[in-house]
């Protein structure tokens, strides 16, 4: 009955029920997978994980923000969509129905058999079940419980609806980002929600290996906003100190480098248009003397070694304005990538400003590290996935794991580890439980 065969790795015999979804929960225990975790990730019945969904498909109809789930998968990308295969690589899919009894039964019945348990629902929902902590220490005292929420589980505003944007802003990230004058920027991708897991699943790991040592379970109160927050420690010593807030003049310094004080520090215009249109840039910086140098001789200027303005690197940051438009003068009529080889060959810290275009088609450095994998769906068909990124000279990744269709290792899990017979699953399938 077994459709699973389970990838090699120091986390063999490691199993994590996995109740996340959105963005920030399905990355704790996806860290796990490429090291032979066993990972059951488990979705309402009558709802699927909003990853499924392609919105984009709805956009602007009636339809728009619904996830419910058709009769039949007439279209893959509904069930399976490049945000899902992306987020739960590697892990078992199964259905199951947790506010029905019988449901919350055999949640107690995988939780018996497992080691750990993520979620990220908002604060309190597991307790709403009669699945708080202190009943699913009962069931599994070894268990190690992460729960992940924007704010925590105690405070004012530990009830709160959060997501990764939200923990940015609350946190005073976004404060940070921007140019001089203008309003916070914001960080584009909802970065919270990718480092956030990932620090999540770090105190996962932690709370699994303090589990094994002592062979007692704990709880794991994760709290994205704090995550954020932990990024942001000269912010608040500045603020502590010198009594200096984050938004100000001249601040933030945009590409410019203010902690340590470094010029040149800048994203440079460069020669050439991407398929959007979109200018191509490059990133210069000179953090030593030696570089400077180094980058002077290669722009072919050796006067502004000898130019008041630019003599030390006090100089150089007290006129950065200035020397950001000779540079960009240089850089205007080059190729990026040419620009970057040669500073590089000369010491100079320089890289070229890629888009996700570029790293998929173009990056040699990340072929060579195998960092895109081919693995294939059957709904979806074979493309590539990035690797996960540490690499261990002793432990096997596996990185050739998928995303599960929707409920496709119900009998691995229902029948193979909690030994229900096959007219069992199907008498389950049919009251709505699974």
């Amino acid at each position: 009955m077994n459709n699973w065969d389970q990838p090699k790795g120091f986390l063999n015999g490691t199993r994590i029920i996995d109740l996340t979804w959105k963005t920030v929960g399905p990355w704790e225990a996806r860290m796990l997978t490429p090291y032979g975790a066993e990972v059951i990730h488990i979705e309402p019945p009558h709802r699927p994980d909003d990853h499924r969904f392609d919105f984009r498909k709805t956009a602007g109809t009636a339809a728009a923000g619904q996830t419910e789930f058709r009769d039949a998968p007439d279209s893959p990308p509904y069930y399976t969509t490049p945000n899902y295969s992306h987020l739960h690589r590697g892990k078992l899919g199964v259905t199951l129905n947790t506010r029905h009894p019988e449901g919350k039964r055999i949640l107690e019945q995988l939780i018996e058999i497992s080691d750990g348990l993520c979620e990220n629902f908002s604060g309190g929902v597991l307790d709403s079940w009669g699945m708080g902590w202190d009943h699913l220490h009962e069931v599994n005292p070894k268990l190690v419980y992460l729960s992940t929420s924007g704010f925590g589980h105690k405070g004012e505003w530990g009830e709160f609806r959060t997501y990764g944007p939200s923990a940015q802003a609350s946190s005073g990230l976004t404060f940070t980002s921007g140019l001089p004058g203008k309003p916070p920027a914001g960080w584009g991708y909802s970065y919270m929600d990718v480092t956030g897991g990932w620090m999540a699943g770090l105190g996962l790991m932690m709370g699994l290996l303090q589990a094994k040592r002592t062979g007692r379970g704990l709880y794991v109160d994760f709290a994205v906003t704090e995550a954020a927050m932990a990024l942001l420690g000269p912010y608040f010593l500045d603020y502590q100190v010198n009594g200096r807030p984050t938004r100000r003049p001249n601040f933030p310094p945009g590409n410019h480098s203010e902690w340590p004080a470094i010029a040149p520090h800048n994203t440079y215009r460069t020669a050439g248009i991407d398929r959007q249109g979109q200018d191509w840039w490059v990133f210069i910086a000179a953090p030593t003397q030696q570089q400077w140098e180094s980058l002077v001789a290669v722009m072919g200027k050796p006067e502004l070694l000898s130019d008041p303005r630019f003599v030390t690197m006090a100089d150089r940051y007290a006129n950065q304005d200035v020397l950001d438009e000779i540079i960009s003068t240089w850089t205007a009529p080059r190729r990026r990538y040419d620009i970057m080889t040669r500073l590089q060959q000369a010491g100079v810290v320089a890289a070229a400003v890629q888009g996700a275009e570029d790293r998929v088609e173009y990056d040699e450095q990340l072929r060579h590290r195998e960092i895109y994998p081919v693995t294939s769906h059957p709904e979806v068909g074979t493309f590539d996935i990035e690797a996960y990124p540490p690499k261990l000279s002793r432990t096997p990744v596996f990185n050739g794991g998928r995303a599960s269709t929707v409920n496709e290792h119900a009998d691995y899990v229902y029948g193979d580890l909690l030994g229900f017979k096959p007219d069992e699953i199907a008498s389950l399938k049919e009251q709505g439980v699974i």
